[in-house]
């Protein structure tokens, strides 16, 4: 797990700050993560950073919420904001959509400890709920694509439904790859068969939109 505190072009040695967060970094508490100072500057940007990291820290007021942080935070980051109470407001459409914690600043090292293991926490249910996501959106989408693939066999062998689909799950096993592949490529020969200035998106039965109607029609 990689952790960047991002400071100031001072190291933020002012208020102390940088000593009780190198503090906080040589602890072997901290376990496995592995902790990187960055000394920020306005024409800093961290979005083609190699390699990522998994948690941001930025001390405010000297690398303020602004729109290179959202950016980096879209990444799949979780971030980590030491700021005084007075600031919370400005995070806090952020905290409804990205893993953030608010870390009240002047901190100490066990309040530091929290907010890791905190944003960590909630950086690891983002990316379950996120794998979910892509699963079932996956699982639609094959759906969708076996449905106007069982519509161009119904069309053109005049068949049912039920045997259209037992078709295309039979030539799958006899070739060993998933049915959804098998629709694709039926779909694909479909179009050498559709009028030149004719999309197959415009052919009523390849059209997704009754893809869904059929869908939704299902018992």
């Amino acid at each position: 797990m990689r952790a960047l505190i991002v400071q100031d072009e001072r190291g933020c040695e002012s208020d102390g700050s940088s000593s009780l967060l190198r503090q906080w970094s040589s602890r072997p508490e901290i376990g496995p993560w592995v902790v990187e100072f960055l000394r920020w500057s306005p024409s800093e940007t961290l979005v083609d950073r190699d390699p990522k990291p998994d948690v941001l820290l930025v001390v405010e007021p000297f690398c303020p919420p602004t729109a290179w942080l959202e950016e980096v935070l879209a990444l799949d980051v979780g971030l980590i904001a030491a700021i005084p109470a007075q600031r919370a407001e400005a995070y806090r459409a952020w905290a409804g959509q990205y893993p953030v914690q608010l870390l009240l600043w002047p901190s100490s090292v066990e309040a530091i400890d929290l907010a890791f293991a905190n944003v960590f926490a909630d950086l690891q249910r983002q990316r379950v709920w996120k794998a979910r996501h892509e699963q079932l959106q996956q699982r639609l989408n094959d759906r969708i694509l076996i449905e106007r693939a069982k519509g161009v066999l119904v069309e053109r062998m005049r068949i049912t439904e039920r045997e259209a689909y037992q078709r295309l799950r039979l030539q799958s096993r006899r070739q060993r790859r998933p049915i959804r592949d098998i629709a694709q490529n039926l779909l694909d020969a479909q179009s050498l068969f559709s009028p030149a200035d004719q999309s197959p998106e415009d052919r009523p039965h390849l059209n997704g939109q009754a893809a869904m109607d059929r869908l939704a029609s299902d018992p």
